[in-house]
Order: C-alpha cells, then sequence, then structure tokens
C-alpha cells in the first residue's frame, strides 16, 4: 500500500478489520486532525462492476439514514482507480464476539440494545433504507465517553427503496443464511423492512439462548415455502416463559404480513415482557375524542374516583394533540380513544402511539363497532375496545382491569429498577449471601469456602491521576474496568471491591480456578484489541497486571453493625498472596503460585518464572506466568462440521463476507 495520503488527506495507521468484500483501516484525517475508519474495496474486485457498485451504494445507504445508532459516514470518493469510504473509528466489540464469552444474556440486558438497534431501523426504514444483513456481528457496542452505544453496521447489501428491487440489479442471493428471512431465502428481491424484522428477532433469539431458532432442515423448508413454527425459547430458557414463546411464533411467522408492522411494535411488545411500575399515585387516563361534551361527561361520571385522587384525566380532540399530551406526560396509564377523529384519526394514533410512549396501553372507544374495525384496532396493538354509546359500568370495569394490569406490571419494573441499582454496587451473589447472614440469629454469619481471588491492577496509573484532569482520569480509569468487569462477572466471578486502580473477585464454585483465569485471559485480550485500535493515547493502553490464587477463604460480614455499616468479603492468605502477584507482575502479565499448575489439568499454557521472597516473612514463593490457553485438537467431528457454512458466512454470490467497521 502507497505511503501517500488517500484522497488527498487520509493517512493509512493500520489495518483493523477486513474480509472479502475489502479491508478497514485506521486512519489520519490531516485536515481536521482526527482519526477515522478507512474503508478501501479489495484489490481483486476492482475490475468488477458489480462489486464497485455495492461499495458505491453502501455509502449511499449510510448517508441517507441520520441516527446516532448507525455508523456514521464523513467520506466518500476514488483514489486513483481505488474507491473509499471514511467512516467514523469506534472503540468496542460486536455482539457476536460478546455473545460467544457470555453465552447468552437476560431480557433486562437485551432490552435496551434492543431500542437501540430499533431507533436506527426506524430511520433506515424511513429513509427507505433495508439493511439485509443484520446478525450479531453487524451489531457494534461501541464505548463513547464512558457510555456504550449500539451502531448498526455495513450496509454494504442494503437495498435503497423499500419494497423495490432497485438497489441489486444481481439477481442471486445475497445475505447471511441463518439470518434471512423466508422471503430473503427465496430470492425476492423487493424486500420490505418486515424481512430486516426476521433478522433482527433470530439476532434477540441467540441473545436470549444463545441457539438458532430454526435448524438446518427447518431452513431448507422455509426456503422452499413451508410455513413452520420456531423452537420456543423456553424450551432452552425455561425463565424466559411463555411470553417470550408467543412473542417469537409472531416475530418468525413465514408470512411477512403476519409479523411485527414495525420495528418500534416489535421493540414495544418485547419491553411488554419486562413491564413495571412506578410509586403510588392517580392513575392518569388521555381521553382522545373529538365530542365537544365528552370531558364534562367523563369527570361527571369518574367524580368521586377523581375528588378521591384515583383518576386524573386529560383530553385531547384528535390524534395529533394526544400524541403531544403523552410526549407532556410520559406517566400517563391508560388512553381512551375514538377512531374517528379529524387531523388523525384512531387508527392512525394507534400505530403511532408506540413512537411516544410504547408501553401505555390503549382502549379504543368508536361507534364503529363492525368486526373489521375490532380486528384491526387490536391488529395495531389496542388493549381493548368499547362500543358507543357507552355502558359507563363496562367502561368502569374495563378501566379497573387495564389499570390493574398496568399497574403489577409497573411494580414488576419498580423492583427490577431498584435490584438493577443496588446491583450497581453490590454484585447479585453477595447480596443473596448477605440476605442470608443477617436472617441468621447473629446476622453475621461468617463461613470457610473454597475460592480464587483475582487482582487485576492497572499498570502505571499512578501518573494519569496526579497529571489528569480529575474527570478525565476516572473517566478513563471507568473505561477500563467496563470491559473487565463483565468479563468477570460473565464466568461467575464477584467483584468484592475496586481499591484504588484496581478491582478484586472471587470466584466461587466447581471450577473456580480455570474460570477466573478465562476471565483474566479474556479481559486482558479485550483491552489489548482496544489498545491497538486507539493507540498509544487510547484509555486501554496502560495494560493489566494480574495475580490469582487459590484456596480456603474466610467468607462474611465485617464491619459495625450498630452504625449501619456492614461490608460482606473474604480474608485470608490467598487474598494476601493474590494482590502481592499483581503487585510485582509487569504489564499484561499473569502470575500465579507454582503449586496451582498441576490443578490446571494441563488447560493452561505456563512459564516457571522462579521464586520470589514474600514480604515481610521473607518466605520464598515459586512463580508462574500464564500465558493462555492451550488449543484444543480438532476432532473428527469438528473437521466435518467445518464444511458446513458457518452460522456468520454470508452466502457468497454477489459478494463475500461485508466488513465490520472498528
Amino acid at each position: 500500500m502507497s505511503e501517500r495520503p488517500i484522497g488527498g488527506r487520509y493517512i493509512l495507521e493500520r489495518r483493523i478489520a477486513g474480509g472479502g468484500m475489502g479491508t478497514i483501516w485506521r486512519a489520519l484525517d490531516e485536515q481536521l486532525q482526527r482519526h477515522v475508519a478507512l474503508k478501501l474495496l479489495a484489490s481483486h474486485r476492482l475490475s468488477s462492476p458489480g462489486a464497485r457498485q455495492l461499495f458505491a451504494q453502501e455509502a449511499k445507504a449510510v448517508a441517507r439514514v441520520h441516527n446516532p445508532h448507525v455508523v456514521q459516514i464523513h467520506d466518500y470518493g476514488i483514489d486513483g482507480e481505488m474507491p473509499y469510504i471514511v467512516m467514523e473509528l469506534l472503540e468496542g466489540e460486536d455482539l457476536e464476539a460478546l455473545l460467544e464469552r457470555r453465552q447468552r444474556f437476560t431480557p433486562a440486558t437485551v432490552a435496551p440494545l434492543l431500542h437501540q438497534v430499533t431507533r436506527a431501523l426506524t430511520a433506515a426504514h424511513a429513509a427507505g433504507v433495508i439493511h439485509r444483513d443484520l446478525k450479531p456481528a453487524n451489531l457494534f457496542l461501541a464505548r463513547i465517553d464512558g457510555e456504550e452505544l449500539v451502531k448498526v453496521l455495513d450496509f454494504g447489501l442494503a437495498l435503497l427503496n423499500v419494497g423495490s428491487d432497485s438497489g441489486s440489479e444481481n439477481k442471486e442471493l445475497a445475505g447471511t443464511p441463518r439470518y434471512m428471512s423466508p422471503e430473503q431465502m427465496q430470492g425476492q428481491r423487493a424486500l420490505g423492512p418486515s424481512s430486516d424484522l426476521w433478522s433482527l428477532a433470530v439476532v434477540l433469539y441467540r441473545l436470549l439462548t444463545g441457539q438458532f431458532p430454526f435448524s438446518a432442515d427447518a431452513l431448507d423448508a422455509l426456503r422452499a415455502g413451508a410455513s413452520l413454527t420456531a423452537t420456543p425459547p423456553s424450551s432452552i430458557v425455561p425463565e424466559l416463559g411463555a411470553e417470550a414463546d408467543a412473542f417469537f411464533a409472531r416475530a418468525l411467522m413465514a408470512d411477512p404480513s403476519q409479523r411485527f408492522s414495525s420495528a418500534r411494535e416489535m421493540a414495544a411488545a418485547f419491553s411488554s415482557l419486562l413491564l413495571g411500575g412506578k410509586p403510588t399515585r392517580a392513575a392518569k387516563i388521555l381521553v382522545v375524542d373529538d365530542e365537544p361534551d365528552m370531558a364534562l361527561v367523563m369527570k361527571q361520571r369518574f367524580r368521586k374516583q377523581i375528588q378521591d385522587s384515583l383518576y386524573d384525566f386529560i383530553f385531547a380532540a384528535n390524534g395529533e394533540e394526544a400524541l403531544e399530551l403523552l410526549r407532556q406526560h410520559p406517566e400517563t396509564d391508560v388512553v381512551l380513544s375514538d377512531l374517528n377523529m379529524p387531523k388523525m384519526d384512531g387508527l392512525t394514533f394507534l400505530g403511532r402511539v408506540g413512537e411516544v410512549h410504547p408501553l401505555v396501553k390503549v382502549i379504543i372507544v368508536s361507534a364503529y363497532s363492525d368486526m373489521s374495525n375490532i380486528r384491526m384496532a387490536m391488529n395495531r396493538g389496542a388493549f381493548d375496545f368499547l362500543v358507543k354509546p357507552l355502558n359507563f359500568q363496562d367502561l368502569k370495569t374495563t378501566l379497573e382491569k387495564t389499570l390493574k394490569h398496568v399497574s403489577e406490571m409497573r411494580r414488576m419494573l419498580r423492583s427490577t429498577e431498584e435490584n438493577d441499582l443496588l446491583r450497581m454496587f453490590v454484585h447479585g451473589g453477595v447480596v443473596e449471601r448477605v440476605l442470608s447472614a443477617v436472617r441468621a440469629p447473629l446476622g453475621m454469619a461468617g463461613e470457610r469456602v473454597e475460592a480464587t481471588v483475582a487482582f487485576i491492577d492497572m499498570k502505571d496509573f499512578a501518573p494519569v491521576i496526579r497529571d489528569d484532569h480529575p474527570e478525565a482520569a476516572i473517566q478513563r480509569l471507568n473505561a477500563n474496568f467496563e470491559v473487565i468487569v463483565p468479563e468477570l462477572t460473565s464466568r461467575g466471578g464477584v467483584v468484592d471491591k475496586f481499591i484504588g486502580d484496581a478491582v478484586m473477585a472471587v470466584f466461587r464454585g466447581q471450577g473456580h480456578l480455570g474460570r477466573a483465569l478465562d476471565a483474566c485471559l479474556s479481559a486482558r485480550q479485550q483491552l489489548r484489541t482496544l489498545a491497538f485500535r486507539g493507540g498509544e493515547q487510547s484509555p486501554y493502553a496502560h495494560g493489566v497486571c494480574i495475580g490469582l490464587d487459590s484456596g480456603e477463604l474466610l467468607s462474611g460480614s465485617i464491619g459495625a453493625r450498630a452504625l449501619g455499616r456492614l461490608d460482606y468479603t473474604v480474608l485470608g492468605d490467598v487474598v494476601n498472596t493474590a494482590a502481592w502477584l499483581a503487585s510485582i507482575a509487569g504489564k499484561d502479565q499473569i502470575l500465579i503460585r507454582e503449586e496451582l499448575g498441576t490443578r490446571l489439568d494441563s488447560s493452561f499454557e505456563c512459564t516457571a518464572l522462579g521464586a520470589r521472597q514474600t514480604p515481610g516473612s521473607g518466605l520464598s514463593v515459586r512463580i508462574h506466568e500464564v500465558t493462555g490457553r492451550k488449543q484444543a485438537v480438532p476432532t473428527a467431528a469438528d473437521s466435518t462440521a467445518s464444511v458446513a457454512p458457518s452460522k456468520e458466512s454470508p452466502v457468497p454470490l454477489m459478494a463475500a463476507a461485508p466488513d465490520r467497521n472498528a
């Protein structure tokens, strides 16, 4: 590759990703003095008009979509014969890599990810763009200003006009087989948003279960036009329950018209699995009706409930006013809406409620009681349907039933929020043990346990604390912990405490030593990857010093109960040894005692470093450095399996696998 700037301004620094379609480089924009991700078309595809068209089409697709959850494009051009796309440079990892480490996610973890992807898809579909290759590898969890933001990548196979085939002159199949909708597998070119929603449903299914909803044989049947039902996710993860089964049964219908009508509706339906509540207050009810006396009638009929602060009514004359009121009153519980109204009718309003308030319950109240209206309202998400002239006893009963449903769901959400807040400061495993301890007769029970303790210390972080602005130093430190902690907890580790620029974690239960080492190796690798992408100024460039020890520990609550200050922790030589090993480790070293090597079942690569004297005692301890996990020897089954298409490999007809932006 020439060292001259691409397009006269972009200096290539290093290759950070690539595939059959092209390569992605970390580059410096000389004019603006910022780092960017620069994508180059693969040299062997330069002579292909189809490949060049797809490359240009990707730039156009991304440029059409203005949304923070879509990777942003800065520039597009052709340098000599070489097309290039300039995009924002992201730090983080894709969901495929995260899923491989964690195996599966809880619904509460998936919900915020889904809502971010939903916003991206809503913007794309509104701009006439169908992605066609949604999968975990193309959903990137970027770390921006200390927060995690989902970015949709790789629009290299996108169609640029909803419902048309204008973006795909080649009639061959394109996409990733395990995520393709039936209509996409059948080669239909006039795809609509529902095709992307199918792919998103497969992504959700994998995140929640770690598996695919259909077997390879079932995919062949779907391609042939069969109508099949996905494996119920509760058969894989029972705690997901029948509600999740019903959600995926609809999301993965073979007939596109029977799936969710939009990404927002899909996200709202998923959120209903996690709904909850807020503190007791008057139930807020929005009445949407253009009849001039409706407000007076409702206030008269429900005057006792209003006087007792049970109900609080607000009123709108049409759907447009109602949407604005929902924006002003996000605490609204129930909406009573007419169908026939000026400006925006009830069915249109019902279809847009999810944009503003995805969790509110809507009861349709209309004189149009024919079955087609009822069916259409229910299909668009109405909770119930009442017929005018109103029977107010029926209305009262329906409101009570709906509000009871909302209240129960909100209580669940409040409990979830409180637990999440508590677990932000105290790991869930610690919470359960503390509860057991305080319920014990003495309230401060102790026990001896077999466990592994890991200390992960930031290398040379003291100068940052001394020299940097306090806010910048804390953000830099927390950026590393945001990477380290998920690796520890996903393998059953409990974060015992943060000590300055170090974190101490405890692993208990079967295989605790191996899980602890796996977590430390993975955390180290993630930090190395991020440092490579970000360069010397990256917050991840410090590296880590890691010490582990394993054995018997004393576990229990310590502190001054009378003053309301207790901590749940572990004590003993194992803790002291792990901390000491971390203190003598070099950058990115993982140190253990030699005696632990015999407990690793030859699963890890270790290097003897000789003996060191422990401080104070003067005892000599022989230590080993853990350099990695040994590679498993491929079996015949592995060899056979590798012949089948990879779960992440797109059909290589129009183009090879689209690249992932970094």
